[in-house]
């Protein structure tokens, strides 16, 4: 895969190439001139870059400020760029990138700034030669690789004035500029870090850097490219084209499924609404079921009991039509069929009684003309 070109535009002027190792890359003295040409001339030479370009922005000729702005800051875009046009020491077009950390205390803002001229002159020159910019950061983002994404570190940088740029992972915490000769234990002091990297001339007592140089950059912060030179991510178009297609066959799938519960559940209901009249005349016939097999429990519960019907005939029969009956009594200890009334003629009474089943007059008594009696039938 092709390396992107590397820019580092200094005071001096700009480096193409390898910007950070000491004796490599084209170095182009200010006034920079015929900036595309060099570059195609150099992307000519080596078979290994692409037409793709990536600015870096020596901490020479930016400006860095860390500040706060309070929970409440309603706009924080529009409130940096009001503290910009206070703080930056530019005159004319300025361009700017900022991070937001929010914490207990506020927005922790880190912002960087350049002036416009004449770093757009590379720009425009870069992109009418036809090759792609792909980003303009800081010099220390391309020390920000992999390597340190979980490390609190810190890198010395040389310049008019040393600079120690304090980092937590790949997120900058401050810049500091050393005035005098930086020492190691001042750096731990002011950084809080242990793990300081610099290149030369500083000395070994520090980390080399130079292995840092060697990885890829993350490039994820304080991208100052203008945004009229962001070329169209098509990966990122394409990612969102797939996923809007993802979405679309979802909504589809789910529609599919479930017009075809409606169907079905319509279906059902058709059915439902046919079957409905059998439904109730099934239930109607269980009922009617029901009740014939309490009625049949009830016959059957009756088993061999004394048929009423038939001994009330046989009575009516038997016995003399001057006999009215009172009371008709069964007992359910002995089975016996208990007689009640009176007559007018007992001896008539008493010669009926033969013809019933082991019938015997229990007692009579007179009573206001009548003559009452009690009979009692055994039906053993």
């Amino acid at each position: 895969m092709k390396e992107s070109i590397e820019v580092l535009v200094r005071e001096d002027g700009v480096v193409i190439g390898s910007p950070f190792v000491e004796g490599e890359g084209d170095f182009v003295p200010r006034p920079v001139k015929e900036l595309a040409s060099r570059l195609s001339r150099y992307a000519g030479s080596k078979s290994h870059v692409s037409s793709e370009v990536v600015f870096y922005l020596s901490e020479d000729i930016l400006f860095f400020k860390a500040f706060t702005l309070p929970l409440k800051t309603p706009d924080i875009k529009e409130a940096v760029g009001f503290q910009l046009s206070m703080l930056a020491p530019f005159d004319g077009e300025i361009l700017h990138s900022f991070t937001a950390a929010r914490s207990k205390d506020g927005y922790r803002i880190c912002l960087y700034a350049v002036a416009a001229d004449p770093v757009g002159q590379y720009l425009d020159e870069a992109a009418s030669a036809g090759f792609q910019l792909m980003g303009m950061f800081p010099e220390s983002q391309r020390y920000v690789t992999a390597s340190v994404k979980k490390q609190q570190w810190a890198l010395l940088l040389a310049g008019r004035f040393a600079k120690l740029l304090v980092f937590s992972g790949e997120s900058i915490s401050d810049r500091l500029l050393c005035h005098s000769e930086p020492t190691r234990e001042g750096l731990v002091s002011l950084s809080k870090r242990e793990r300081i990297y610099s290149s030369s001339p500083y000395g070994e007592e520090y980390t080399d850097s130079a292995p840092l140089l060697a990885e890829k950059p993350l490039h994820k912060e304080f991208n100052l490219l203008p945004s009229s030179y962001f070329r169209p991510d098509y990966l990122r178009y394409l990612l969102l084209a797939l996923c809007a297609l993802n979405i679309l066959a979802l909504l589809a799938v789910g529609a599919i499924k479930e017009y075809k519960v409606i169907t079905l559940l319509d279906k059902m209901e058709a059915k439902i609404e046919a079957i409905l009249p059998a439904v109730k005349e099934v239930e109607q016939l269980r009922v009617a079921e029901k009740e014939l097999a309490a009625s049949i429990e009830r016959i059957d519960g009756i088993g061999n009991n004394f048929d009423i019907i038939r001994f009330l005939d046989k009575t009516t029969t038997e016995l003399p039509e001057n006999c009215y009956l009172d009371q008709i009594r069964m007992d359910q200890k002995t089975g016996s069929i208990h007689l009640q009334g009176y007559t007018e003629d007992l001896a008539q009474l008493t010669e009926k009684l033969d013809s019933l089943d082991q019938a015997k007059l229990k007692s009579t008594r007179r009573r206001q003309n009548k003559t009452y009696f009690h009979v009692e039938i055994s039906r053993q």
